[in-house]
C-alpha cells in the first residue's frame, strides 16, 4: 500500500513565536541608556538625547519608506494570488508543499507592512527587502514546513544563487525529503 501525500492546501500552517528575547534585549538596553544619560552630565545628556532622536527619526523614515514601497508593490499586483505564484512552477518537478510554503512564509514575513502578492521573478532583497540573514531563516522555515532536510546544502545545485523568490523555491526543491 502506498501512503499517499496530503495536498498542499491541508498543509499545517507554522505559528510564528513571538521574539520575546529580542524585545528584552531592546528593552534593557533602553533602560541602561535612560541611566547612563541621567547620571551623566548635561552636556552628555544633551548629546545623548540628540543621538536618541537622530535615532529614532531615521528608523522611523526608513520603515515609512519601507511600508510604502510595500504598498506600491501590492498596488501593481492586486488580484494576484498563491494560484498565479504556483502557475509559475512545473508542478511535476516542484513540489507543491514547498510552493506554499515559500508563499506563505513570505506572506509572514511581509505581514508587518502588508499582504504583497509574491512573484517568483521578485528579487528577495531588492524588491521584498530581506537581507541574507531573513533569507536563511526563511529557508529553514520553508524546509521544515514542507518535510526537507537541509544537510548538505552545499553540494545543492541552487546553492549561493538564491536572489530570488523561484531560486528558494528550486533551493529547497532540490533538497532531500526528510
Amino acid at each position: 500500500m502506498v501512503a499517499t501525500r496530503l495536498p498542499s492546501r491541508q498543509m499545517a500552517k507554522k505559528a510564528k513565536q513571538p521574539v520575546i528575547a529580542l524585545t528584552v534585549f531592546l528593552t534593557m538596553s533602553a533602560v541602561g541608556f535612560g541611566y547612563f544619560l541621567y547620571v551623566s552630565s548635561a552636556r552628555v545628556l544633551g548629546i545623548g538625547c540628540a543621538v536618541l532622536c537622530v535615532f529614532c527619526v531615521w528608523t522611523s523614515v526608513l520603515h515609512r519608506r519601507e511600508k510604502q514601497h510595500l504598498q506600491t508593490l501590492a498596488c501593481a499586483r492586486e488580484g494576484e494570488s498563491i494560484c498565479h505564484f504556483a502557475r509559475s512552477f512545473d508542478k511535476r518537478k516542484t513540489d507543491t508543499w514547498i510552493i506554499r510554503a515559500v508563499y506563505q512564509e513570505l506572506q509572514v514575513f511581509l505581514g508587518p507592512f502588508v499582504a504583497v502578492p509574491v512573484r517568483a521573478s521578485d528579487l528577495l532583497s531588492g524588491d521584498l527587502g530581506l537581507d541574507a540573514d531573513d533569507v536563511d531563516d526563511l529557508i529553514v522555515d520553508v524546509a521544515l514546513r514542507a518535510g526537507r532536510s537541509l544537510e548538505r546544502t552545499a553540494c545543492n545545485p541552487y546553492y549561493g544563487k538564491v536572489h530570488t523568490v523561484s531560486y528558494m523555491v528550486l533551493f529547497v526543491n532540490a533538497q532531500p525529503p526528510v
